[in-house]
């Protein structure tokens, strides 16, 4: 039973770890001004750091070379990395409380968010091109569609670490049932 939870953790760690790499790089990739904000890129860092261990989770159910405190130390940290990185994009739109109002208080909130107006430059006052400084409705539909892709990559960040945590669990149950054996199904 433990081996089936394992790996039915191992297949939602994976695609959580796609899903928060291809948000963050795509949030990167749209950045037009500077460099991307530090919590994007930690971002993508736990997305890839993500899939690499739930692959090498993966390759040590079926090959018993690889140590079990390897795969459960690795499953740890990822998750805290996981837990890191969201609670990050979290803080950081903490201003923006919604992401398709358009209430002109939350409509300023969304343009002077660093995660979301994709680089500002500062000539007489802040001006962001692709938040849409000139007017219009690009204003509103670029910041809310990056406050959404945002939103979501917190979120799947944290499912990261609870499903890690999970796994964490489920590694630990298997290696006591096993008793402290090296072969273990996780």
């Amino acid at each position: 039973m433990l081996k089936i939870a394992a790996l039915a953790l191992r297949g939602f760690l994976l695609a959580f770890g796609a899903v928060v790499l291809g948000l963050s790089v795509s949030l990167a990739k749209h950045q037009a001004i500077g460099s991307p904000p530090s919590e994007t890129s930690f971002s993508s860092f736990c997305g890839a750091f993500g899939i690499i261990v739930t692959v090498i989770g993966i390759l040590a159910f079926f090959f018993d070379k690889i140590p079990y405190t390897i795969v459960l130390g690795a499953d740890a940290l990822a998750s805290v990395f996981y837990l890191a990185a969201a609670i990050a994009l979290t803080v950081a739109l903490r201003p923006v409380s919604s992401c398709t109002s358009s209430d002109l208080i939350q409509r300023a909130y969304r343009y002077n968010n660093k995660l979301l107006n994709g680089g500002c430059l500062h000539r007489n006052g802040l001006v962001c091109p692709n938040a849409g400084s000139g007017g219009g409705n690009s204003y509103d539909s670029y910041t809310s569609g990056r406050c959404q892709m945002t939103q979501a990559d917190y979120v799947f960040e944290y499912l990261g670490f609870l499903f890690g945590a999970a796994m964490v669990i489920v590694g630990f149950l298997a290696y006591r049932r096993n008793g402290g054996g090296s072969k273990v199904f996780v």
